[in-house]
Order: C-alpha cells, then structure tokens, then sequence
C-alpha cells in the first residue's frame, strides 16, 4: 500500500385529506347502502385489496436504504470545510471503546485526522469507531474508512454501488490470509470526479481492508506526509545526493498493478 495508516488508528432520513358532504347526500348514499344487495356488496369490499396491491412497494436496496455511509458522509462531506468538531475525550462512552457523538482525536496533526463516528452513525462493515480525515488546510479532502475486509465484503460493495452507481473497475483478487490460506476478495473503485473511490482488503490482513474516499488533492497531502515520515526515520536520505530520475512512463489504459492505491 501506498499509504500507511500505522500510529493513525484507522475512523440522517426522514395527509390526510377530510372529505365534506352535503347531509343530505350522506343520508342518500347511507340509504342505499342498507338497501344494497350482497351481490354488489362483494365487489367492492374485493377492490380495497386489489387497490393496497396496487401499491408499490419500496425496494428495500434502494439508495435510500442501501447507502449505508450516508449518515456519515452526510456530516462529513468530502470537499467543505471540516466541521467543528469536539475532543473525542469528551465524547466517549464509559468503557473507553467508542464514542457518543461526531467528534476529533486532538492529537492527530493538522493534515490527517482520526474522526470519531458514533454507532449509530457509522456503517456495520465499519471496523472501529474511527474514520481518517485527510485535511489540507482546513477543507476536507478525503476520507478513508477501515472496513471487516472479505468478512463484510458484500455489504460494502451494495453501499458504494446503490452510492456511486457500477464500479468503473472490479477485480478478484487472491490473497493470503494470516494462516496462509488463500482468499479470494474484490478489489474496486468508482469515479464521481473529481472524486474517486476505491474499497479493497488488506493484502496481508483480508479481514481488515479500506475505503478511500479521495479527492485529487488528498493524494499529494498523503504523499506529502509519506515524504515527511520518511525523512524522520532516514534523516541522511534527503542529504544524500540523488541519482538521476528516468522518465517515467505512463502506462497504457488498462495497466496497472493491481494493488490498492495503483488505479
């Protein structure tokens, strides 16, 4: 992976009409129901069903139902301004393993952000009460979600389709799981430009995975920061002088390597 998410742990929906009558017509209209054969009856006490059946019925796969990261990203909205949220510390439930309302871990930095997300506010195939919040400045640009992996993996895919509509890009892919059987799991992504989204397991780990929510400006903060704890760890790498870079080639539509982030 491209991004690694290690010391950053990875963070709503809502007539009756009153029909007046003349006494006189209701008084007609009562007189001839007392008079009415059972003949005629039977007809219309048969057409109130036939109406409810008329019905539609909604689908329960809907968007409306489906879309199972709405309450989220309904506060969270990936391109305004990151809302004014309070300490998580304020905002945890008495055990300490989660949180009663939206709210920001303080000592994540200014360019990635755990966000606490309530239970009720978060989908089930999300794996902890944390989102991460990518910030440039003080706009929200991206938001990666930590996922069950292969074990939620269906319900996932059914949110970011009845979202996002068909994936643009949908793979199996053959992974190793921790007892080193292999697991097949679906690596895909969708376009909404200029934001992209793209939802794969963890190739060491396919009971964990991700959601990525980006847009173009996350990716060079991510990589912006990637720079920056590279340069902590190897201090001497940015003194040291540096070959000459080959020209990358940009490769053709189709290709690519299959792993998260490469799309």
């Amino acid at each position: 992976m491209r991004f690694h998410l290690a010391g950053l742990a990875v963070a709503g929906l809502a007539a009756a009409g009153v029909l007046a009558a003349a006494p006189a017509v209701h008084a007609a209209s009562a007189a001839s129901a007392s008079t009415a054969s059972p003949a005629n009856a039977a007809p219309a006490a048969s057409a109130a069903p036939a109406a409810n059946a008329a019905r539609p019925v909604q689908n329960p796969s809907s968007p409306s139902t489906a879309d199972l990261l709405a309450p989220m990203l309904g506060m969270l909205k990936i391109g305004n301004p990151m809302p004014d949220l309070p300490d998580c510390a304020d905002k945890r439930t008495p055990d300490g393993t989660d949180v009663t309302a939206f709210c920001v871990e303080v000592r994540g930095d200014g360019a990635m952000r755990q966000v606490g997300v309530p239970r009720k506010q978060r989908p089930a195939f999300m794996d902890g009460p944390h989102a991460l919040a990518v910030v440039d400045r003080n706009a929200l640009v991206g938001l990666i979600v930590p996922t069950d992996g292969v074990r939620s993996e269906q319900s996932t895919l059914r949110t970011l389709t009845a979202r996002y509509g068909k994936p643009f890009r949908e793979e199996q892919v053959a992974l190793l799981d921790k007892d080193g059987k292999t697991v097949n799991s679906v690596h895909a992504g969708w376009m909404q430009a200029p934001l992209t989204v793209e939802v794969y397991s963890i190739p060491d780990d396919p009971d964990t995975g991700s959601i990525e929510l980006l847009l173009p400006r996350a990716r060079t903060v991510m990589a912006q920061k990637d720079a920056a704890i590279t340069q902590q760890l190897n201090p001497g790498a940015a003194s040291a002088p540096s070959a000459p870079k080959a020209v990358a080639q940009k490769p053709k539509k189709g290709e690519g390597d299959g792993k998260p982030g490469s799309w």
